[in-house]
């Protein structure tokens, strides 16, 4: 009998491995699981605001809502009105185009608040904020935070222009404008405990314009 041949004895050669992807990493594709643990628990957050309020709000009943750790939510938030804050922020739109009239532009700042407090039980969820913004340090923080950024220095500046151009008064006072637009969508929230109307913010910036000399 004819002896096999080396080449019959060897194992046959391993494929080549495939090679990296350019750049030498995988891209990676859609959220992180950190990402999507958080979300449901601004989620689980939220739903737990509309059901029990501020004063009733268990961070016991979050974790579970949301099948995560306390550890996991004190990890990512300093406080429980800090989250609630976070998770009342994520329902607030960004604002739209103002266009050139006054009252569109000054509108457009504050009706952000007014849409979401008009979606599904935003009113409730705001009211929660707002209350727990009141009562801790940092879900205050958190909440000027973005009052400061998101309404009031863009306001600032069209305030400006407009003062400039003398389409109101030059005395205005920013804060004291800043509380005659929000205070009445905040007292509805608050105190009427009441979804707030369409064309509540308009009605409210077409008031201070008529003070302040421009209708």
């Amino acid at each position: 009998m004819t002896p096999p041949s080396d080449d019959q004895n060897t194992a046959p050669a391993p494929a080549p491995a495939p090679a990296p992807a350019s750049g030498g990493a995988k891209s990676r594709k859609g959220p992180t699981r950190s990402e999507v643990s958080k979300a449901a628990i601004l989620e689980a957050a939220r739903e737990e605001m509309a059901e029990n309020g501020w004063r009733g709000f268990s961070v016991d009943s979050v974790a579970k809502r949301a099948s995560a750790s306390k550890q996991t939510i004190y990890r990512w938030w300093p406080s429980i009105g800090a989250m609630c804050v976070d998770a009342a922020l994520a329902l607030i739109p960004d604002a739209p185009e103002g266009g050139r009239d006054p009252q569109e532009r000054i509108t457009a700042l504050i009706i952000p608040l007014e849409a979401a407090a008009r979606t599904g039980h935003g009113h409730a969820v705001l009211r929660v904020a707002l209350l727990a913004a009141a009562d801790d340090k940092d879900a205050g923080e958190v909440w000027r935070a973005w009052v400061g950024r998101d309404i009031r220095q863009p306001l600032r500046m069209v305030l400006a222009e407009l003062a400039a151009k003398r389409v109101i008064r030059r005395d205005f006072e920013l804060d004291d404008v800043l509380e005659q637009l929000l205070g009445p969508i905040f007292h509805r929230l608050t105190i009427s405990r009441a979804p707030v109307k369409e064309g509540f913010c308009s009605e409210q910036v077409q008031a201070f314009l008529r003070t302040n000399g421009a209708l």
